[in-house]
């Protein structure tokens, strides 16, 4: 990808900044009105919430990497089911890393266990209109746009 640079005398050059794209899955787990979200942290420690799931290996299939994030994430088994929607995130912990996530149907057949050593400090069932303050943007618009679920209105708690 190309970023131009202003030069001195206002003369636009291009610059080149190399991207790696990062394949990933995430999954949108829901039980009656709510939805499956994970706390994780930023490399500077702050937290955020997310959906379950993350980079998918070299020769692996997405529905594959899914599974097997969430047995490391979640210490869970899931049904996936077929993909939903797509979201880009730029990572601040991974140099010139862009990941674009595929956001799959899950049903969980165990429940969900957060392994701290996998970056997963806490998972929380909440409805879409009350996600944590500190949920990405990306995925707030997964569990309010995308998730079929019934409407419930409830005050968000961190």
């Amino acid at each position: 990808m190309s970023k131009p640079s202003s030069t001195p005398n206002n003369a636009v050059t291009e610059r080149q900044t190399e991207f790696r794209i990062r394949n990933g899955a995430k999954a949108l787990v829901t039980s009656g009105s709510k939805v499956l979200v994970v706390k994780e942290r930023h490399s500077d420690g702050t937290p955020f919430w997310t959906l379950p799931g993350g980079g998918v290996h070299d020769g692996e299939s997405a529905t594959d990497g899914l599974h097997r994030e969430l047995d490391e994430e979640l210490h869970c088994r899931a049904r996936v089911d077929g993909p939903l929607t797509q979201f880009w995130y730029t990572h601040d912990s991974l140099e010139n890393t862009v990941s674009e996530y595929t956001v799959y149907d899950c049903t969980l057949l165990s429940d969900p266990v957060p392994n701290e050593d996998e970056g997963v400090f806490e998972a929380r069932w909440v409805t879409p209109s009350a996600l944590p303050s500190a949920t990405l943007p990306q995925v707030r618009h997964v569990c309010q746009h995308v998730a079929d679920l019934p409407t419930a209105t409830v005050i968000a708690n961190d």
